[in-house]
Formats: structure tokens, C-alpha cells, sequence
């Protein structure tokens, strides 16, 4: 192994006053172990130089999570059909929709797969821990629907009307993606057209009623 070794003199004197040097070999510093001190000393300086200048950005739309629904099922779902009037409500202003709860991500990615069709009056309710501009695709579904999407102060703040179902044959790159203009905690997912039909609209009141009543700030 290569080594850096350090000289110094030390001056003395001889009994006829004259001054003498001898040469003192100063301890012996491994290579590795001067590098690593080097290193160190180089990034102190390099900290002392530029630390206050660093910035971070957070929360940037560009991360926004992609929310896939429906994927099928392996197991039974669900029949709405059979909750219609029990169970979990969403009041939409004077409008109540019956609806299933998808509040953590297996319930979500499931969605509303391997249904034919929705009783008018009912949908799912998609719950989520905070408040983004998801963006959903219509992978297998069989009908077409209305996104609402509802904001943590309990409002619409916008809809995706009639969003169709795709050919079976499209590619999953060629799916759209559908998302809010603004971010949303909740999404209400009811039978396409249902909305107009019913003048749903953005600014509309939200409120949880039954068993989810008060559970989720709403």
C-alpha cells in the first residue's frame, strides 16, 4: 500500500553552539485515511459555501396518484340493486343516493366491475385519505357514468358527465383518463346522464347519512 509520509526538522545544538538539523519522520498516514480526511474537509467547505440556498418543492400535480377503477373482481360482488334504499346514503342538496363504500385501495380498485347496470339512485362512493386531483380510467367497465367529485369541505366541485364505456379491444394506453378541475377527497360514481337528469351540479351540498354519517367530516 502507498503511503504519505510527512518530514520536519528539529533544530539543535551541538556543544560548540552550532546548529544542527535532524530530519523527524512524522507518523505515517495510510492513503485511504488521507483521502477520507480530505474528502470531509472538502465537503465542510462545499456545505459552508452553499447551504442556505437549497430549496424544495412539494406537492406537485405532476405525482398525482392514478386511481384505476374498475378493475374485475375475483370474488362476488356486490349486488346494488339489492341495497337499494339500506344502507350507507349520500344526499346530493335534496337528492339521496344509495350507495356502496370503496374506503380503502382494494374496494376502490375493484370499483363498480362486472356490473351490467346501476338502479337509478344509486352508485358507489369512492373514499380517500386526502384531497387530489385523481384521475380515473373506465378500464372494463360495461356502463357509462357520471363522476362526481366532491371536495373535503363537502361540496361538488365538478362533474364528468356520461363518461362512456370503452371497446373491449382498446389498448390500455389508449384509455382517457378522466379528473377534477379542482382536488377532491370523495368521488360519487352514479349512472351516466343521472346528473343533468337530475340538475346535480358543482357547488351542490354533501352530506353522509346512516352508518357513514359524521365518519368521514361530511
Amino acid at each position: 500500500m502507498a503511503v504519505f509520509e510527512a518530514v520536519f526538522s528539529v533544530t539543535r545544538r551541538n556543544n560548540q553552539g552550532n546548529e544542527l538539523e535532524h530530519p523527524c519522520p512524522v507518523k505515517r498516514l495510510g492513503s485511504t485515511r488521507y483521502i477520507l480526511m480530505a474528502l470531509a474537509i472538502s465537503i465542510m467547505a462545499l456545505s459552508m459555501a452553499c447551504g442556505s440556498s437549497a430549496t424544495v418543492t412539494t406537492n406537485l400535480d405532476t405525482t398525482e396518484p392514478l386511481v384505476e377503477t374498475p378493475v374485475p373482481s375475483t370474488g362476488d360482488a356486490p349486488i346494488l340493486d339489492e341495497l337499494s334504499g339500506i344502507g350507507p346514503l349520500v344526499r346530493v342538496e335534496d337528492l339521496e343516493f344509495s350507495v356502496e363504500v370503496a374506503a380503502n385501495a382494494e374496494q376502490r380498485i375493484r370499483g363498480l366491475s362486472g356490473r351490467a347496470s346501476l338502479d337509478p339512485g344509486t352508485g358507489m362512493l369512492f373514499i380517500f385519505e386526502k384531497p387530489e386531483r385523481f384521475r380515473f380510467w373506465m378500464k372494463q367497465m360495461e356502463i357509462s357514468l357520471d363522476i362526481v367529485w366532491i371536495g373535503s369541505n363537502c361540496e361538488v366541485v365538478d362533474v364528468s358527465e356520461n363518461v362512456p364505456f370503452p371497446d373491449k379491444e382498446t389498448p390500455l394506453e389508449d384509455l382517457p383518463r378522466y379528473s377534477p378541475e379542482s382536488r377532491a377527497k370523495f368521488v360519487l360514481e352514479i349512472n351516466g346522464g343521472e346528473a343533468a337528469d337530475l340538475g346535480l351540479g358543482i357547488g351542490d351540498k354533501v352530506e353522509f347519512l346512516n352508518e357513514i354519517a359524521g365518519k368521514y367530516d361530511c
